[in-house]
């Protein structure tokens, strides 16, 4: 194989099928290890390894055969002209109970040691809540102060210094400190190391770019991501793994990313406990860890909602709560395709809106041989109380223009009305949806873009139970992959965060999450659909005297 021990080991688990793995897993080795290694400029700094690793007796466990191994490839692998490292952004992929801390607590302890030596390397842990980034600060905190084996405590006190808000490396005045959502305080760092907890929870690049500018002061920068898959889509995490998916695919002499992948491969293949392993490569040194995911399976017929959770964040293969969610993320995804040409044709304008001090939604839906393209608009008031606690590309979407932000204490119904009326001068607007409780507030200035009255396009006031009537037929339109909207990731995000709510026989939409998962955009177009028979069977040019109509 390599001739390197601290990597032969893995390998020869991987590839003499003594564990069970997962393709990624060979993928890695045959398309991205093997061939840098195979490289005259490229060698493995053995020594450095080997010096590493005897940070292990400060640790109340030994690392695993993966943890070694990935530690050989994020401190060995290195250029030989310059003796720098190879890797530069390390993606380890890991289903939960594999001990994915307990290998963060490692390298945290040796990028501040001597052994690795080099002054000023600053460590940032970056997490989304404050307790989930402060696990293993805090691991390595109580592993200097306290000990496991108090024999340890001089050396560690000779070497490190431990507070509740940092820890040095005394030798090199390295410093591991850690950072949650909000960007204040990360500018201005000379940061050697960026590792990401759970990046599966991060819904933009802000803070995890913020930092990276800090990269390149320091010698050997990296990015250390290790994560379950998780539930959040069309994110960080979904833009990662399609790039994971072309590094795996073949080899690639520019790429400097690693990516370290264990889940199952099928839905099915968690029924087999066998293949477990495949997502959790320490199951085999956990016997409590097995034990528990054995209970975990024999009480899943009686918590089915747990199902998903398991499937997600256990066997790193998500499978959405068929339960709840609108349609699934491919069936979503599958929206993304080119939009016809749509000036001059008919169509439904709808918007929704909880508060107009917060999000306001407006799409206009079309059906164009047998496919529904959407067209969407989002007002986002700047002095709305959610704001700081969404993580979405606000600012991104801004400049595609698929949102506006609003000046003031609310967003203006003049300024909603009027992007109708302008986008009435395109495009045939038929009638326009709205729910009946907010139909009051924007009356007027919809009567004067030309909605409602006498005169104006007519208007629906849809109820609850013209969403029921709608919800087998946007069902439909998924499954059957009818929708086109296009590259609108906006919708998207609107999309996954709506959920499916059962009353009695019937089903109608909710919010997943009350405050900052928006879901405004969907339900525009839910209401939007309560008129599709309206627009498939509209042949005429939109005429005068249309009344309100009420439900």
């Amino acid at each position: 194989m390599t001739g390197c021990q601290y990597l032969d080991g893995y390998l020869d688990l991987i590839l003499s099928g003594k564990v069970r793995h997962c393709g990624d897993q060979e993928r890695m080795i045959s398309n991205v290890l093997l061939p840098v290694l195979a490289r005259p400029d490229v060698y493995v700094d053995e020594a450095r390894i080997a010096q590493g690793l005897e940070l292990q007796k400060y640790f109340p466990f030994r690392l695993l055969p993966w943890e070694v191994f990935l530690f050989a490839v994020i401190a060995g692998v290195r250029f030989r002209a310059t003796g720098r490292i190879y890797f530069t952004d390390i993606r380890v992929l890991l289903g939960r109970g594999s001990g994915k801390n307990g290998f963060i607590d490692f390298l945290c302890l040796y990028f501040l040691s001597p052994y690795h030596g080099i002054p000023g390397y600053d460590v940032d842990l970056l997490a989304n809540s404050e307790g989930q980034v402060k696990t293993s600060f805090l691991d390595v905190h109580d592993l200097i102060t306290k000990p496991h084996d108090p024999a340890l405590a001089r050396a560690l006190n000779a070497h490190f210094s431990a507070t509740l808000t940092q820890i040095m490396g005394k030798a090199t005045r390295s410093k591991l400190t850690y950072n949650t959502s909000s960007k204040r305080g990360k500018d201005s760092k000379r940061t050697g190391c960026i590792i990401l907890d759970e990046i599966h929870e991060y819904l933009d690049f802000g803070n995890i770019n913020t930092l990276k500018s800090g990269l390149g002061k320091r010698a050997d920068g990296r990015v250390i991501s290790i994560s379950t898959f998780g539930h959040v889509r069309g994110a960080v995490f979904d833009r990662q793994m399609d790039q994971n998916e072309d590094i795996l695919a073949q080899y690639n002499p520019q790429n400097r990313v690693f990516p370290f992948i264990c889940r199952i491969e099928s839905d099915e293949e968690w029924k087999d406990p066998e293949n477990w392993v495949k997502a959790i490569p320490s199951l085999p040194w956990f016997p409590t860890l097995r034990a528990q995911i054995e209970k975990e399976v024999t009480d899943m017929p009686y918590t089915p909602e747990y199902f998903p959770e398991f499937m997600a964040k256990r066997m790193n293969r998500p499978v959405g709560n068929h339960e709840i969610e609108v349609a699934s993320w491919e069936d979503i995804l599958a929206t993304n395709r080119p939009l016809p040409d749509l000036e001059g044709l008919p169509c439904i304008g709808a918007l929704d809106y909880a508060k107009t001090n917060d999000f306001v939604a407006c799409v206009l839906l079309f059906s164009v041989r047998e496919e529904l393209a959407v067209l969407q608009h989002t007002f986002v008031c700047r002095s709305g109380r959610d704001l700081a606690g969404i993580k979405a590309p606000l600012d991104e979407w801004e400049r595609r223009g698929d949102l506006e932000f609003v000046d003031g204490p609310e967003i203006p119904p003049e300024r909603v009305a009027g992007w109708f009326a302008r986008q009435g001068q395109v495009y045939d607007i038929r009638a326009l949806a709205i729910d009946n409780y907010r139909y009051a507030l924007m009356r007027y200035a919809l009567a004067q873009a030309g909605f409602g009255g006498e005169t104006g396009r007519k208007i629906k006031l849809t109820r609850p139970s013209d969403l029921m009537r709608a919800h087998p037929v946007i069902n439909s339109a998924f499954v059957r992959r009818r929708f086109v909207w296009g590259d609108l990731p906006i919708l998207r995000w609107y999309a996954n965060n709506t959920k499916v709510v059962t009353q009695g026989v019937n089903s109608t939409y909710g919010k997943i999450e009350p405050h900052y998962r928006k879901t405004d955009g969907f339900m525009a177009l839910a209401h939007a659909m309560t008129l599709l028979d309206e627009l498939e069977g509209a042949s005429a040019p939109a005429g005068q005297d249309y009344e309100v109509w009420v439900f």
